[in-house]
């Protein structure tokens, strides 16, 4: 339970004449220089445990993949090979192979490196004369050591400044670097990786270009910082389809917390249709924090007779998935209060799509989640990571110490806040209008004056009792950093 709340320093300016050094994007690429042509997809990181990672990638022939790894200074001590050949994929107008690996038998809190090749006679090295590799395992559960991970939400878009013609979304590109460079140890993703919507078109490879392609996996965006940075998939209302569960893979961490991570039948709700979406709940500790990764989320067009409460048509979603997920008899409901129950002490974070408290009109609160709250708070947890809305805010804390922020600012166009008034609770929002070509804030906030200022993600820092949070806006400025006490 967080027992306080303070600024930790003086942070720099958001306007653009701010002292600070600004971040200078990378060049647009329309492939990786240095990896072999059958690459097409460069490989990406999931499901890190203590002793294990998945190492996914694609290429243009179908073999068993194969990866050759081992602890840094001697990177090809061991080999991993799939048993089964690379699955067939289609990105844009290309057939393809997805291939998978698990390295296991890894040791805890250690750094390996890993190149990747095809299998059978003559195996080709894909990387080509790119650099090796390299990650680190989670910490245990009860490690003491200090440790760095980072949260992004709402990412894989083309569009860029409001303009989607396919060209390099240079703020995604930006934030991306951002986190491949900020000495994170993992990736918390809180929903949507792409937009509009979920295919293997819109996550792309490295060669093929255009509106709404290669929005994600692109040479520009996660292709090189996904090679060292393992990222933990949350669900979105734009991932409700098996393509999310079928590049997202995270089979460890989901059967060691007995959640799930796989296609679910829904019955109807309100008239909705019977439908099969993406589900993925679970749960891990690494350094002495249980993380809990939940499912908010429902699609758009499937909401029956639903009208949303109170809150009108942008909440019908909230209202469907609250009646799937969310009744004390739901099965995430259920696994979620006895995972708690079961542990009562330690600093506890929550990552999920839907908004606890959000002041963008577009993607508002989610008043149908306060019974999740209310058992958050109940349990003890300290922090909620929510995306959805395509902004940055800060949520003060309510009863029970629980401050929430919404993280929706990865590279999906950013959106307003506070058109329709802002909260008391909202400590500290940014937006921007892109049909107004303005910004707009909230609470102790400066009013942005470029949308570049609300493109983000947040670097947090776990040591000991103390947590501090760093929101880095894709000029590479930080801004209203905050470190809080947590006791558990």
């Amino acid at each position: 339970m967080i027992r306080a709340t303070t600024a930790t320093r003086a942070v720099l300016a958001l306007a653009l004449g701010a002292s600070a050094a600004l971040f200078v994007a990378r060049p647009a690429q329309a492939d990786l220089p240095g990896a072999d042509p059958q690459l097409t997809r460069a490989p990406y990181l999931t499901d890190v445990t203590t002793t294990s990672v998945q190492v996914s990638w694609a290429t243009t022939t179908q073999s068993r993949g194969v990866v050759r790894y081992g602890p840094l200074g001697d990177c090809a001590s061991q080999t991993a090979t799939s048993t089964a050949l690379g699955s067939p994929i289609t990105v844009g107008t290309q057939r393809q192979y997805s291939n998978t690996v698990a390295l296991t038998g890894l040791s805890a809190s250690s750094g390996y490196c890993y190149r990747v090749y095809t299998g059978g006679a003559g195996p080709v090295d894909l990387l080509g004369t790119l650099a090796t590799p390299s990650f680190t395992t989670l910490d245990p559960a009860d490690s003491a050591a200090p440790f760095t991970f980072a949260v992004l939400g709402d990412t894989g878009e083309t569009t860029n400044s409001g303009v989607n013609d396919g060209s390099v979304n240079v703020h995604q590109s930006q934030v991306h670097a951002l986190v491949g460079a900020a000495g994170a140890r993992f990736v918390m993703q809180t929903g949507d990786i792409t937009h509009p919507g979920t295919s293997q078109t819109q996550y792309g490879d490295l060669f093929q270009t255009g509106p709404d392609v290669s929005s994600w996996f692109g040479p520009s965006y996660w292709a090189q910082p996904g090679m060292t940075l393992p990222l933990f998939a949350t669900v979105g209302n734009h991932s409700m389809t098996s393509t999310f569960t079928s590049v997202w893979k995270e089979p460890a961490t989901t059967a060691a917390s007995g959640g799930v991570f796989d296609l679910v039948s829904y019955p109807s709700y309100l008239g909705s249709s019977p439908i099969s979406y993406p589900t993925t709940y679970y749960a891990f500790t690494t350094g002495g924090v249980r993380f809990y990764v939940l499912d908010t989320a429902w699609g758009n067009s499937n909401t029956g007779s639903a009208t949303g409460g109170s809150c009108g048509s942008h909440c019908k979603i909230y209202q469907l998935d609250a009646l799937a997920h969310w009744q004390p008899g739901s099965a995430e409901y259920q696994w979620l209060a006895a995972d708690l129950a079961a542990h009562p002490t330690g600093p506890k974070f929550a990552f999920f799509h839907f908004p606890l408290h959000s002041d963008s009109a577009s993607e508002p609160s989610d008043s149908f989640l306060s019974g999740v709250e209310n058992l958050l708070v109940q349990s003890g947890v300290d922090l909620v990571f929510n995306g959805h809305s395509h902004i940055y805010q800060r949520n003060t804390a309510g009863p029970g110490g629980l401050v929430s922020y919404v993280t929706g600012g990865g590279g999906a166009d950013v959106s307003s806040v506070g058109t329709s008034g802002c909260a008391a609770t909202d400590a500290y929002a940014l937006g921007w209008s892109y049909s107004r070509n303005r910004g707009s804030a909230c609470g102790a906030a400066p009013v942005p004056t470029d949308d570049a200022q609300v493109y983000h993600f947040l670097k947090v820092l776990v040591d000991g009792t103390s947590v501090t949070v760093t929101p880095t806006n894709s000029l590479g400025q930080t801004f209203d950093v905050r470190t809080y006490t947590v006791t558990g």
